[in-house]
């Protein structure tokens, strides 16, 4: 990861492109680099080439990739290295390569990898038409692929955002089965809404750690010296009820009961993406995409102003969490079926409910973490007193409070602004006819 590399302009750089993500070795590039100078009739440098040549090793075996010459004029000489660079490119010809981005493509390419080949989010092009049987099953195919690519990668512990999008794609699966019921009959996917809520609760324990872990930076700026010195044991029994977690919830995985039921929800799915009739088939799930689309989303997004509505100035920490569980199920129908709305609508729409679902996730994860903390402080009583952790941790409590406050006070103006004429008619472009 970029935050295990010493301090300096080339971490720096790197974290912005990377976050908390690792980086993972996909080749081995060895590079050939010569450099000369470029004179003149009198012996002045006018310029400089450079020649570099790309190579992929396997095996102890080099492979040319690809090659690089750049000419690099000196000041003043400008014209008469771009003649030299016209004449060098009739001479040797030109390679499909201009910068490094493209030699990059061609390695991974040589790899067998695709760049920008995995996405989080679903993004598939649905038919209004069909049955939203298909479209779901189609759907819900997405979200275990997204669930399978990220698996095997989890107990590498390579990075923490493994499991997060792992549970991202179940979250999605149980959101979309629990909006359309009806789509498939109740029975057929009873077990397997059993089956993601229970690997959802395996790995809550392992993601709270990850959570945390991930903030101590930011934890340990927020106190002063005098406490931020003391907090180091709270993270270091996170780190060894992770280690625990973590082996648990990779035996789960790998489970023959688990591994079952997947293939099982699998063939389930890819039966119910044909276009024939099925023995059990609902006559919900044979409405046609769009129709379900628009009845759904309608529903989910008059539930949310009708619940931000009414919750008064003082919010409750209640209300929020539940208002914010609607906004996540209107968000989840948006992107499910952005295909099959007016182009380009549901993405307005996503982009006017960013800001509310921002101010509503603050607020709910700044109550979790201070819940968080203030059972592991209760939990101090019955073991040795560590008078300094329990300081810093409350230290940490009463900051966190702090700006829960200031995202509840901004609540109201923050619905506000998402319950208003432009809402209206975003949802008015959703429901019309494509």
């Amino acid at each position: 990861m970029a935050s295990s590399l010493s301090p300096g302009p080339f971490r720096s750089a790197l974290e912005k492109v990377t976050g908390v993500r690792a980086l993972l070795r996909r080749s081995r590039i060895d590079t050939d680099r010569a450099v000369w100078k470029v004179l003149d009739g009198e012996e002045k440098t006018t310029g400089i080439l450079v020649s570099e040549t790309y190579f992929m090793v396997r095996g102890g075996i080099r492979a040319r990739i690809a090659g690089m010459l750049q000419l690099r004029p000196m000041k003043g000489f400008r014209d008469e290295t771009g003649r030299l660079a016209r004449h060098i490119e009739e001479w040797l010809g030109r390679e499909s390569v201009s910068c490094f981005s493209d030699i990059y493509r061609l390695f991974m390419e040589a790899a067998g990898k695709h760049v920008n080949d995995y996405s989080s989010k679903i993004r598939l092009s649905l038919r209004p038409a069909d049955p939203v049987r298909k479209s779901a099953a189609l759907l819900l195919l997405a979200a275990l692929d997204v669930m399978r690519r990220n698996e095997p990668w989890i107990s590498r512990n390579v990075d923490m955002e493994f499991l997060h999008d792992y549970r991202v794609a179940i979250r999605r699966t149980r959101s979309l089965l629990g909006q359309l019921k009806g789509t498939f009959s109740p029975a057929s996917v009873a077990p397997f809404r059993t089956l993601f809520k229970d690997a959802g609760k395996q790995c809550n324990t392992l993601r709270d750690c990850d959570v945390y872990l991930l903030r101590e930076t930011a934890y340990r700026a927020m106190l002063p010296c005098s406490l931020s010195a003391h907090i180091g044991v709270f993270f270091d029994e996170l780190q060894a009820i992770r280690a625990a977690e973590m082996r648990g919830f990779s035996a789960y995985l790998r489970s023959a009961s688990f591994r079952s039921r997947l293939a099982e929800w699998e063939a389930f799915l890819r039966e119910r993406t044909v276009d024939h009739a099925l023995a059990d088939d609902t006559g919900d799930g044979l409405r046609s995409t769009i129709e379900v689309a628009r009845k759904a989303t309608r529903k989910a997004w008059k539930k949310v102003i009708s619940h931000g509505r009414s919750i008064p100035s003082c919010a409750s920490d209640r209300e929020l969490h539940a208002l914010r569980i609607d906004c996540k199920k209107l968000r989840y129908l948006l992107e499910f079926f952005t295909s099959v709305f007016p182009e380009k609508t549901a993405g307005r729409a996503i982009r006017h409910l960013k800001e509310l679902q921002e101010n509503l996730g603050s607020f709910v994860d700044l109550a979790v973490q201070q819940q968080y903390l203030l059972r592991r402080i209760e939990t101090m009583k019955n073991r040795q007193p560590d008078a300094e952790l329990a300081a810093a941790l409350g230290g940490l409590v009463a900051i966190l409070h702090d700006r829960q406050e200031k995202e509840r006070e901004s609540f109201a103006e923050t619905f506000r602004r998402f319950d208003n004429d432009e809402a209206g008619a975003l949802l008015k472009d959703l429901l019309n006819n494509r």
